[in-house]
């Protein structure tokens, strides 16, 4: 079976399995409030760079193909996320923007497939909205198909209803950035949290654990880095100002991987997550 067959194999098998809770938290409805694009009413200026990266796989990695970069930037009222994710069998652009203490107020995700002879990818984009009175997700299908839904909580003991997430987590590791940076851990601290886990196909809003480990020194960076870890199980690396360095798979800067970079992939256009979905 080739990689584009049993990559489509095990997003059919996931689909099929995650259904029955589907049915229950994330809710078809016919309409969704339309909020105005987070603005502020005074002239902003520049935005500052709050922190930034571009992330490949280091040595122990197999799949070396994989590209993300992403900036995270202020002005006067907002900060944004801005991200891409790119590998031959899919690329995600994101981009989330938080208040002025870094709890997300609206995200945007558009996957689009590598290859693909459309103009747009066969793209998939999906717009989350955190200041309705639930969670809700504005879809185009890549068969122009609109859904509406009203997302909720899962987990065992789910917090009430039309709670907000404090956080997300999407494609790449920079994302982690906002969530990190807002929660300032000393070393063994930690936070749980509702957030919104957008990687998948199908999205989860949950409490997650988000806590950071002893400071260990990463032999491929040559330094010391921050050690953070989600659900337990997933580590991440910053630096000194919380920036997101890499991860324990293998993920590292850019600068620090002393292989060529893969080719680029297609783009389909610049993103678009004020007029789109």
């Amino acid at each position: 079976m080739g990689h584009v067959t049993r990559f489509a194999a095990v997003i059919v098998f996931a689909t099929l399995a995650a259904l029955p809770a589907c049915k229950r938290k994330h809710v078809a409805v016919e309409a969704l409030p339309e909020l105005a694009y987070p603005a502020c009413n005074v002239d902003t200026g520049a935005p500052e760079d709050v922190g930034r990266g571009r992330l490949r796989p280091g040595s122990m990695m197999l799949d070396n193909k994989v590209v993300e970069t992403f900036a995270l930037t202020k002005d006067a009222c907002h900060y944004v996320l801005r991200a891409r994710e790119e590998w031959p069998l899919m690329s995600a652009d994101v981009e989330v923007v938080y208040d002025e203490t870094l709890t997300p107020l609206r995200a945007w995700k558009r996957m689009t497939v590598p290859g693909s002879p459309r103009p747009d990818g066969h793209a998939d984009i999906r717009r989350y909205e955190f200041r309705t009175p639930e969670v809700t997700i504005k879809r185009r299908t890549p068969e122009g198909e609109t859904l509406l839904e009203v997302l909720r909580a899962g987990g065992k003991t789910p917090p009430p209803a039309g709670s907000k997430p404090k956080a997300v987590i999407g494609p790449g590791r920079g994302i982690l950035t906002a969530w990190i940076k807002r929660s300032k851990l000393a070393p063994g601290e930690k936070v749980r949290e509702l957030v919104l886990d957008f990687r998948e196909m199908i999205e989860l809003l949950q409490d997650v654990t988000l806590k950071r480990e002893d400071d260990q020194y990463e032999p491929s960076l040559r330094r010391t880095v921050r050690v953070y870890t989600i659900y337990g199980r997933e580590a991440i690396f910053t630096d000194e100002n919380d920036v997101v360095l890499g991860d324990l798979q293998g993920m590292r800067p850019s600068e620090s991987v002393g292989t060529p970079d893969p080719p680029a992939l297609p783009r389909y256009g610049e993103p678009d997550p004020i007029g789109t979905p």
